[in-house]
C-alpha cells in the first residue's frame, strides 16, 4: 500500500533506528523532516478524518472534545442528547453546532483513535512492536493563531505525526523525571508548569509528513500558524517499575505471613521491628525467586493493546498447515539499494521491513509453499507474526491462495 508505515523504521525514516536509540530515545526531542510530504497520507488525511468523524455513534463528550484558546468548550455548547449502541441516554456531538465552533476557530480533540482504520492500527503497532510499551493515540484538529492547551508535559513520551497544514512547535529546557499517570502529575497547577517549564529549547515547524519526537516529561506547546492543521499524537507507555511492584505485589499475596495482621497497637517496638523485617525479607525472597523473574518477561511481552485481527472472507474459511500460496507474479523479485531491501515488480518497489526480509525472501524464491513449509523454514518466527506476514502480502497481492 502507498505509503504504508508498516515498522519503526518506515516512522522514522530517513533517521536509522541505531541513531534514534544513541542519540535521542528517553533523551532528547527530535524533529524528523518528512523526506516527502505525503509520508503519512495512509495514517491519517482529511477525508479519513471527516470519515471517522462521521461515525457518530462512537462519539461522546469524553472522547470528542472542543477547545478554544485553550479553554474547553461546554459539552452541551456542541452535543445533543442522543441513544447509544447500547441504548443508553447519551450526548453525542451534533454536526452543525460542531462546524459553527470550528468556524469560530474551535480545535477538534478526538482520543483514542488507534482503532479506527487499517493505516491508524498500523502505525500504532509499529511503535509497540519496536518499543514493547502501549501505544494510544489521539488527533488534534486546529486552526490558525489558535492554540488548544498551554505549555504542559506528558506522562509518557510522544511521538507527534503532522499530516495537514503547519504548525509551531515550542520545545522548553524543563523535563520531570520520569512523570507518571497519578494526581501528583496530572492535577498540577499552571504556575508549577510556569516555574519548571525553564528556557525556550528549540522551535520547529511541523509541516505534512513531519514527525516530532518528545521524551517523557518534557515541557512544550503548539500553535497553529495555518489554516487548517492536523497532527497525531501517539502516546508510548512503557513498563515501569511500579508495573513489576504491582506484580510483585500479587506473587506476595500467596504467602500467608504477608496476609497475617500487624501487631496489635501497643506492642513493643521489638516485636513490631521483627514482624516488619520479616515481611521485608519475605518480599524479597519472592523478588529474587525464579518464578518472579519469569513472570516479568511475559508481562513485558503482553503490555500493548488488542486491536482487531479480523480479515474476511479469509479468516472465515477452514485453514490447516497444509493450505497451498502462489507468488502472483513472476516479476518479482528482492533488490538492494543505498542499504534497504526492496520488493520490485513491474508496477514499482516497496520497502521491506528489516524483519521480515528472510521470510518474504524465502516466499519470493519458492514461488509456492505451504503453511507447514513456511513454519518449517522459519521455527523462530511466532504463529502470529506469520500470520500476519501472509496476511499483509496476501492484501499486497503479492501472493494468493492455490
Amino acid at each position: 500500500m502507498k505509503n504504508r508505515i508498516d515498522t519503526f523504521a518506515d516512522l522514522i525514516a530517513p533517521v536509522g533506528e541505531k541513531e534514534f536509540f544513541a542519540k535521542y530515545h528517553d533523551k532528547k526531542p527530535l524533529h524528523i523532516p518528512a523526506p516527502k510530504p505525503d509520508k503519512l497520507d495512509d495514517v491519517m488525511n482529511w477525508s479519513t478524518l471527516s470519515a471517522i468523524l462521521n461515525m457518530t455513534a462512537i462519539w461522546s463528550p469524553s472522547n470528542l472534545r472542543l477547545f478554544l484558546d485553550t479553554e474547553a468548550i461546554p459539552a452541551e455548547k456542541y452535543c445533543r442528547p442522543a441513544i447509544d449502541r447500547n441504548h443508553q441516554q447519551t450526548m453525542q456531538p451534533d454536526a452543525e453546532k460542531v462546524k459553527s465552533w470550528l468556524r469560530r476557530g474551535a480545535s477538534i480533540v478526538a482520543n483514542d483513535i488507534d482503532t479506527l482504520t487499517p493505516g491508524l492500527i498500523s502505525a500504532a503497532e509499529a511503535l509497540e512492536n519496536r518499543l514493547g510499551a502501549k501505544v494510544q493515540s489521539n488527533l488534534y484538529c486546529s486552526w490558525q493563531t489558535h492554540q488548544a492547551f498551554p505549555t504542559h508535559f506528558d506522562t509518557h513520551e510522544v511521538f507527534a505525526l503532522h499530516v495537514a497544514g503547519e504548525k509551531v512547535w515550542r520545545i522548553y529546557e524543563g523535563r520531570l523525571e520520569n512523570p507518571v499517570a497519578n494526581d501528583a502529575f496530572m492535577n498540577v497547577e499552571e504556575d508549577f508548569n510556569e516555574q519548571h517549564r525553564g528556557k525556550l529549547l528549540e522551535e520547529v515547524t511541523l509541516r505534512p509528513g513531519d514527525v516530532l519526537y518528545i521524551p517523557r516529561g518534557q515541557y512544550h506547546d503548539a500553535l497553529a500558524s495555518s489554516e487548517g492543521c492536523i497532527h497525531l499524537s501517539f502516546g508510548v507507555t512503557h513498563v515501569i517499575g511500579i508495573d513489576v511492584m504491582t506484580l510483585l505485589f500479587e506473587h506476595s499475596l500467596a504467602d500467608p505471613a504477608i496476609r497475617s495482621n500487624i501487631p496489635l497497637k501497643g506492642t513493643g517496638a521489638a516485636e513490631l521491628r521483627a514482624w516488619v523485617e520479616d515481611l521485608v525479607d519475605r518480599v524479597s525472597k519472592i523478588g529474587k525467586s525464579e518464578a518472579f523473574r519469569e513472570a516479568i518477561p511475559p508481562l513485558h511481552a503482553d503490555f500493548r493493546y488488542n486491536r482487531g485481527g479480523i480479515d474476511l472472507p479469509g479468516d472465515a474459511l477452514e485453514h490447516n498447515g497444509n493450505d497451498l500460496f502462489e507468488v502472483s507474479a513472476k516479476s518479482l523479485k528482492i533488490v538492494r539499494q543505498n542499504g534497504k531491501v526492496l520488493l520490485e515488480s513491474t508496477k514499482g518497489q516497496v520497502p521491506i521491513p528489516d524483519d521480515v526480509v528472510d521470510p518474504v525472501s524465502w516466499i519470493v524464491d519458492t514461488g509456492r509453499f505451504s503453511n507447514n513449509e513456511f513454519a518449517a523454514a522459519f521455527p523462530k518466527l511466532d504463529s502470529t507474526s506469520r500470520k500476519k506476514l501472509i496476511r499483509d502480502l496476501s492484501s499486497m497481492r503479492v501472493i494468493a491462495p492455490v
